[in-house]
């Protein structure tokens, strides 16, 4: 258990965020490091059909019709109270050479391997729907409006999987290591005024032909103003 905690707390803290920002009606995905450090890349160039899922949901926790935009940058059009996609960098192997973008029966020397899929809440507008998943993936729910409370002050969160909650998961708030969520699968975070990412993953057996695990990491995203 603690070699896989240490392997996520790495994974997590050097991977990629997800973000999203609005322009109008319009829901622009964004891929790179929304708080970059010294040599990293604020923005990276991504193909849309890594994009393998996008539903927008009203406020009553429905899927809508929206308009995709399938050109760089992933665009959504649409009335969405929450925006969700999943988007997939595919396989990555590990062996003595590096790690490639590759499976793991495509790689001599194979070390390891896993499947990445990374996916994004973005709430745009509260509703009391919002406390729930949506979904029957890793998910991460606001227990309270976030918008509404003076920034520091605190806030609850739930992890689910397959609506269960789950405990001793890792939580990042804007890239930074915050805490494990308890019995319950909670944690409580202080907003920050700005842009606010709450993230997490987690670690599942693969099928040990094109990979050795999975990595399924859920973030959810709001911002206080």
């Amino acid at each position: 258990m603690k070699v896989i905690f240490i392997f996520l707390l790495v994974f997590l803290a050097f991977g990629h965020d997800l973000w999203v920002e609005r322009e109008s009606k319009t829901l622009i995905l964004r891929y790179g490091h929304l708080m970059p450090k010294r040599g990293e890349e604020s923005l990276i160039k991504y193909d849309p059909d890594k994009v393998v899922v996008s539903e927008c949901f009203n406020n009553a926790g429905e899927k809508v019709e929206a308009k995709i935009s399938r050109s760089y940058p992933f665009r959504v059009e649409g009335e969405c109270a929450v925006l969700y996609v999943v988007f997939s960098s595919g396989y990555w192997t590990k062996n003595a050479d590096g790690t490639k973008n590759l499976p793991k029966d495509k790689v001599p020397g194979a070390i390891e391997s896993w499947l990445s899929y990374e996916s994004l809440k973005s709430i745009q507008r509260w509703a009391p729907t919002f406390s729930k998943p949506l979904t029957d993936d890793l998910e991460i729910v606001p227990l309270e409006d976030p918008f509404s409370l003076p920034v520091g002050k605190k806030v609850s969160f739930m992890v689910l999987y397959k609506r269960k909650p789950m405990k001793d998961m890792t939580v990042l708030h804007n890239g930074k290591v915050v805490g494990l969520t308890d019995e319950e699968g909670k944690i409580r975070l202080k907003p920050k005024e700005g842009i606010n990412i709450i993230s997490t993953t987690l670690k599942e057996k693969g099928d040990g032909v094109k990979n050795d695990y999975i990595l399924k990491t859920a973030s959810l995203q709001f911002e206080v103003r």
